[in-house]
């Protein structure tokens, strides 16, 4: 986006059209380096409003384009048909973990399409369980839809669930200088892998069949350059039934892994 069209934007939906002292702080800010998203406070994710203000991973459209795949695809599956037909008062009972939740931007779109579902947040960094809160607020999600943890990878998941998704970091760290002066106003905490790219699918894999009911779906997303060895780490964890989804350029960018018997 270019320079001009940010500041157009942060002048009309942050300031409400005022060129104020505050909305030439945002200008200097820009210029200096800032990112626009955190600048504006949130940002649209899939239809829903994700709260920014404790800076976390900016969400991304090339995540959108596949999460919105998925969700189409889980709100046409039987499983989730027959939990709507089964929902019991206001309880919902599609179960949905939202692994690495970062800003919560998966979660909440979960919770926006999928209306009889039950969704739990876990994330690691403790200042964003408050912001993913007030997200969840802003898009008017009932409090009896979602809970909010904070944890490393499945800690504090509990029993078994429909579907998981998870957004781990996958960059390796050797990249990180290189990757940083492009994402240097994001926290690395949400890039860097410590095992060349593939710990957190690793960490990921090997429980999830834990968590995992009969026909249940896990969703990971990985980098493009990837894809050959997510493979060969799905089948070693006993996983054979899987499809790839891409990202709005049509590469495989995340998988799709079905529990079966």
């Amino acid at each position: 986006m270019l320079f001009e069209k940010k500041v157009e934007l942060l002048r009309k939906e942050k300031h409400q059209g005022r060129e104020t002292s505050e909305f030439l702080l945002d200008i200097k800010k820009l210029a200096e380096g800032a990112a626009f998203e955190y600048l504006m406070g949130k940002i649209m994710f899939a239809e829903t409003v994700v709260d920014l203000s404790s800076k976390p991973m900016i969400p991304r459209k090339e995540t959108e384009y596949w999460v919105e795949q998925a969700v189409h695809a889980v709100r046409g599956s039987d499983v989730y048909q027959e939990a709507r037909e089964k929902e019991a008062g206001e309880k919902p009972l599609f179960r949905v973990l939202d692994l690495y939740s970062g800003s919560g931007c998966v979660g909440l779109a979960l919770l926006k399409h999928l209306d009889a579902c039950h969704v739990t947040f876990i994330e690691l960094d403790p200042k964003l369980k408050h912001q993913i809160e007030l997200s969840c607020d802003l898009n008017k999600f009932s409090p009896e839809r979602y809970e909010v943890k904070t944890g490393s990878v499945y800690d504090g998941a509990l029993g078994t669930y429909d579907v998981i998704f998870a957004v781990s970091p996958y960059v390796p760290l050797s990249m990180k200088d290189e990757v940083m002066k492009e994402l240097h106003a994001e926290p690395s905490l949400a890039f860097f892998d410590p095992e060349g790219g593939y710990f957190f699918h690793k960490k990921t894999l090997e429980r999830a069949k834990e968590f995992l009911k009969e026909g249940a779906t896990l969703f990971f997303e990985f980098d493009m350059t990837q894809r050959t060895s997510i493979e060969k780490l799905i089948r070693e964890q006993g996983f054979f039934k899987y499809s790839f989804l891409t990202d709005p350029y049509g590469h495989d960018c995340a998988v799709a892994i079905s529990l079966t018997k």
